[in-house]
């Protein structure tokens, strides 16, 4: 037992012995890992589509509009164009100078101015247009002549074909000229009686002319005068070109 003075000693490890091996530090326990709580995603409201107000129907509209007004002014600059709008063949130079005296257009059809077979064929099939005018001009000695020419622009080469064919052959009657009509300016001219007559299809127009003297008879089928009315022809789609 030992001595009472040492029982009330703290007693302290002895110190390590220089000959062992330093220990190694006890090991660390780790705590086991801990659960962790998982939490479904909320899932967010669908977006509600937006409701388009009057403005806004209004300016889709006028956007639309626009759109196509535009894209009819591209169709109509780059279109082809078709075998009716197909632009005239070049105009010939007549070797006589033909001088205005009056033109006019009959926007009331062609059937109104016709007379018989022609005018029935008016009737089953108008024209798409009609000018009458009359020229002057003069022979190489001088001789004043009258010619008349008149123009009709056909629907189609076809229609057009036909009618020439039909103003060829005797007694099928005529498109009067404007002398036949009594028009203001052509009093005191000559009849034109059909004595120097000739007329031409140019693709759907159809030119048809007439010519007389006029300070003299007109023979019938004078060679001088029917070799101006050809000429005339040549006046076709000009005429029906230019503007009243």
């Amino acid at each position: 037992m030992p001595p009472p003075d040492e029982a009330t000693r703290p007693a302290f490890a002895p110190p390590p012995r220089r000959d062992q091996p330093p220990q190694p530090p006890p090991p660390v326990q780790q705590q086991p890992p801990q659960a962790t709580s998982w939490q479904a995603p909320v899932a967010q409201p669908e977006p509600q589509p937006r409701r388009i107000t009057p403005t806004g129907w209004l300016l889709r509209g006028l956007g639309l509009v626009a759109i196509s007004v535009l894209s009819g002014l591209i169709w109509l600059m780059i279109k082809p164009d078709t075998e009716d709008e197909a632009a005239p063949p070049p105009a010939e130079v007549p070797r006589y100078e033909f001088v205005p005296i009056r033109r006019e257009e009959a926007f009331q059809g062609c059937q109104n101015v016709s007379t018989a077979k022609i005018k029935s064929f008016f009737q089953e099939q108008e024209c798409a247009h009609l000018t009458r005018a009359l020229y002057s001009t003069k022979l190489p000695d001088g001789t004043r002549v009258l010619t008349s020419l008149v123009t009709v622009l056909m629907p189609d080469a076809a229609t057009a074909q036909q009618l020439n064919d039909l103003t060829t052959k005797d007694g099928t009657g005529n498109i009067r000229d404007l002398v036949d009509d009594g028009r203001d300016g052509t009093k005191g001219m000559p009849a034109l009686d059909d004595d120097a007559y000739a007329s031409g299809r140019q693709d759907r127009l159809v030119v048809i002319g007439d010519s007389a003297y006029f300070d003299k008879n007109t023979p019938h089928k004078d060679p001088a005068l029917l070799d101006v009315t050809k000429e005339a022809l040549k006046l076709g789609w000009p005429q029906e070109q230019t503007p009243r």
